[in-house]
């Protein structure tokens, strides 16, 4: 019975170990993915294919094969994510609204949860509207080089990725412990996600809002969980330079700010009168005994 189990455990140990190393070995070209993708890859893989003008910004058509086979997508075929392509020179009506459908509406095939989140938040009723300019799916998760969201490299990229659109937020959030604590390298600590939420990003107007009057304990409970209502009143975007993002902030700041030069004025005016009197009475003539 005891030699029964043990091989038993063998073959379970090595199947484990096979699957393990399926799922984690990545695929060292964009063509390993299948042969359709080799197809493409003729083309998209030559320095010398161009570009094409994408929301107004020349984007380069060749593919980075080496992104591309470390990506979370390197097993999928191209035409998992171009609907209706063809691995040959592509005709208008390929092309027609290539883009809302590679960055948008492909990524619901496959990730409906999350489409779904989306599609009820601020970001994804924005993007319904054309022409909004509203981030969607590969705004955020890239192209050909997705990344892994469990993984620290692409936690490291959050602040990055958010403040491409919100600049402003990104450096009230880096005056704050969590954001000076993140940019030193401890990407445990809050980043935007953690207390705005990823796919139902709503405004904190929203009741249903991570971070609205009705939520925000929650929320930081996740983290902090003695947190109460009074712990969850901390500012956390405040523009310490514009009195609108907080009237008493910008007051305490500008009372420090000039209580520092009438101090160092005082000092000033104090050393100056001390040496001039100095001077006049002879103090710092030589042989001059006080």
């Amino acid at each position: 019975m005891t030699r029964l189990r043990r091989i038993l455990a063998f073959g379970l140990a090595v199947a484990l170990a096979a699957l393990l190393a399926w799922v984690m070995l990545p695929s060292s070209a964009f063509a390993q993915a299948s042969d359709q993708n080799g197809r493409c890859l003729a083309c998209h893989q030559r320095t010398d294919l161009g570009s094409t003008v994408v929301e107004g910004r020349a984007t380069t058509l060749t593919i980075d094969t080496d992104a591309w086979g470390h990506s979370m997508h390197s097993r999928l075929d191209c035409t998992s994510c171009h609907l209706g392509f063809k691995a040959a020179t592509h005709t208008p009506a390929e092309t027609q609204g290539w883009l809302q459908t590679a960055k948008l509406d492909a990524c619901a095939n496959c990730h409906a949860r999350e489409f779904t989140m989306y599609r009820g938040s601020f970001h994804g009723k924005l993007v319904m509207r054309a022409g909004s300019g509203a981030p969607a799916c590969a705004d955020c998760h890239g192209s050909h080089a997705i990344l892994n969201v469990t993984t620290a490299q692409f936690r490291r990229s959050i602040l990055d990725m958010c403040g491409r659109c919100h600049s402003g937020r990104s450096s009230t959030y880096l005056d704050t412990y969590h954001g000076q604590a993140f940019e030193l390298g401890d990407t445990q600590k809050a980043v935007c996600t953690d207390c705005h939420g990823a796919h139902k990003i709503l405004p904190a107007s929203d009741p249903a809002s991570l971070v609205s009057k009705q939520n925000i304990v929650g929320t930081c409970k996740k983290c902090h969980p003695e947190a109460n209502a009074n712990f969850a009143t901390y500012l956390v975007h405040v523009d310490r330079a514009d009195p609108r993002s907080s009237t008493l902030i910008w007051l305490s700041d500008m009372a420090h700010a000039l209580l520092i030069g009438v101090l160092f004025t005082f000092g000033a005016v104090h050393c100056f009168l001390y040496f001039y009197r100095g001077r006049r009475e002879g103090l710092y003539r030589r042989g001059h005994h006080a």
